[in-house]
């Protein structure tokens, strides 16, 4: 790596971005966001008796998800609150109408984020823990691949789960996308098909996605870019992949 064609581009982009095309890390490491959690989990506990669900877990345990759960609600734009917005879903526009948060819809994947990385929306999101939890604690072994990502903030918990769950991790995390939009449709089977490659809020450059994961700490030499249609870059991608433990397929 990296490799690229006339139609095609795979890459490592903790290696092969420039400098001064990544932006800062924002948020605290994994591991001092859940020490930090573990002392206020310590010390609250001295106090509190909890829930039978929660006197299972270890101390480090519930830490570990407290972090999972910041990662979500930042990734979903849910953290931002009131000031988030819910955006109207539409495809063949340059414009889009923002309205008032809809937490309910957020939840369910059912709109579209403002200032959030993915449209996945929490349920979809917990459903990414528990493939990996499974994956994990039953040592199936393969790696991660997501085709179609939008802003990246799906792959992005994914690997935070797999940050945190599998410490020194050596899954990659394949990240594929034409980060240029939908594909032309050849055939108007539907009218929604029409003009569904241009809608210019769904074109996220790679340079923009590579950041997000830098923004959450989560960009190390284990995620791969694939960027293109997939007709161009899965031929080029598939000899590097030597098993799949988990495909998250938006196709």
């Amino acid at each position: 790596m990296p490799l690229k064609g006339d139609k095609f581009e795979i890459f490592q982009p903790l290696h092969d971005m420039h400098a001064s095309e990544m932006n800062k890390q924002l948020l605290a490491s994994p591991n001092d966001f859940i020490e930090t959690f573990q002392e206020r989990i310590s010390w609250v506990d001295t106090m509190v008796e909890n829930p039978p669900d929660f006197q299972g877990k270890s101390i480090k345990e519930h830490a570990i998800l407290m972090y999972l759960e910041t990662i979500k609600s930042f990734v979903s734009g849910a953290v931002y609150n009131s000031v988030e917005l819910t955006v109207t879903s539409a495809t063949g526009t340059s414009v889009h109408k923002a309205s008032k948060f809809n937490l309910n819809a957020r939840i369910g994947g059912n709109d579209w984020t403002y200032a959030g990385d993915t449209m996945t929306g929490f349920k979809r999101l917990d459903n990414v823990f528990d493939l990996l939890s499974d994956v994990i604690f039953n040592e199936v072994d393969g790696d991660y691949i997501e085709t179609g990502l939008w802003r990246g903030g799906s792959s992005i918990f994914a690997k935070a789960v797999l940050t945190v769950l599998e410490p020194n991790s050596t899954r990659m995390s394949y990240v594929c996308d034409s980060f240029a939009g939908l594909p032309p449709g050849k055939r108007s089977l539907d009218n929604g098909d029409r003009n569904w490659d241009n809608t210019p809020y769904l074109e996220i450059p790679a340079t923009v996605v590579a950041n997000n994961f830098i923004k959450y700490g989560m960009l190390d030499s284990n995620v791969v870019f694939a960027k293109g249609f997939f007709n161009e870059t899965m031929p080029q991608l598939s000899p590097h992949i030597e098993k799949l433990a988990i495909m998250r397929l938006d196709v």
